[in-house]
């Protein structure tokens, strides 16, 4: 395991056992920022697709439909390619320290394609899963 995964797993832990909202990181080029659900909006993703939204207009089938991180955590899985998932059907499974977390779909789908790899470190909305809309 990398220094970088190594030394993010261990703010984590440290953050989710402090009395803090929030927190922003920057070493070198590296830059986190973890929240809980009444701390801070996060800096580093302004303007950017919110996490679990999918980017396709509602209604529009066959239009990709991404499925994102709703947190910085490791990616476990998906479900495999040709699988068909309802909306808010889990699509992908994360291990935030140590306990897994689904991910759901927000609309009905078919898995064209896993973006991670098992084991990888993702950041906050980053892709983990396209779908073809139903």
């Amino acid at each position: 395991m990398s220094e970088l995964v190594s030394d993010t797993r261990t703010f984590l832990r440290l953050f989710r056992h402090s009395g803090y909202k929030d927190m922003h990181i920057r070493l070198g080029d590296y830059e986190a920022f973890f929240s809980s659900p009444d701390g801070a909006a996060n800096p580093l993703l302004a303007g950017e697709v919110t996490a679990g939204a999918d980017a396709a207009p509602a209604g529009d089938p066959g239009a990709d439909l991404i499925v994102v991180a709703p947190h910085i955590a490791s990616f476990l899985s998906a479900l495999p390619v040709g699988s068909t998932v309802a909306a808010g059907e889990a699509v992908a499974r994360i291990e935030l320290l140590g306990e897994e977390i689904a991910v759901p779909a927000d609309r009905a789908g078919t898995v064209s394609q896993v973006l991670a790899e098992a084991g990888a470190l993702v950041e906050y909305s980053a892709p983990l899963v396209r779908l073809l809309a139903a």
